[in-house]
C-alpha cells in the first residue's frame, strides 16, 4: 500500500515536471500591435517578463494583431574565442519561434504559432471583441 501511494506520487511528479518542461519560455519586449478593421492602427504593446500584453477592454468591433518587425529580436551571446576581434563580435542566434495565445475575443481563445519572418498566413490575426472582456496577449517561445 505504501508503496503505490509512493509509486503514483513518482509518476505524478513527472508528469507536472514534463510538462513545464515542454512548455515555451516567455518572451519579454515583443511588440504587439492592435488595428481596428477597417480603420487602421489602434494600439501598441510590449511583452512584459511574463510574455503578456494586456490591451484593456476595447469596443466591440473587428481589429487585428499583428507583430512588427522588431517583434522577434536576436539572442546574443559572446563568442569565447581567445583572439581580440572575435572577443568585439557578439555572435546572433536566429530568433524564435513564438507561440501566441489572445484571450479575451468574442470566439474564444485563438492560439498560434508564428514564424520569426510571419507569413501573410500566420499574421495578422483577425477577430472580433464584444466590448466586455480584456484583450489580453500572450507570447512564449516553441520548443
Amino acid at each position: 500500500m505504501k508503496t503505490s501511494t509512493r509509486l503514483i506520487s513518482a509518476v505524478a511528479f513527472c508528469v507536472l515536471g514534463v510538462q513545464g518542461a515542454m512548455a515555451g519560455a516567455p518572451l519579454k519586449g515583443i511588440d504587439v500591435k492592435l488595428g481596428k478593421n477597417p480603420g487602421g492602427g489602434c494600439a501598441a504593446r510590449t511583452t512584459d517578463g511574463s510574455g503578456k500584453a494586456n490591451f484593456g477592454v476595447w469596443p466591440k468591433g473587428n481589429y487585428t494583431l499583428s507583430l512588427t518587425e522588431t517583434a522577434a529580436p536576436a539572442l546574443s551571446v559572446q563568442n569565447t574565442a581567445r583572439t581580440q576581434s572575435s572577443l568585439s563580435k557578439p555572435s546572433t542566434l536566429a530568433p524564435p519561434k513564438m507561440h501566441l495565445t489572445v484571450t479575451g475575443t468574442a470566439g474564444g481563445k485563438i492560439e498560434r504559432d508564428v514564424a520569426p519572418t510571419a507569413s501573410a498566413r500566420a499574421l495578422p490575426i483577425e477577430f472580433s471583441l464584444s466590448g466586455k472582456e480584456e484583450l489580453v496577449v500572450v507570447v512564449t517561445a516553441v520548443q
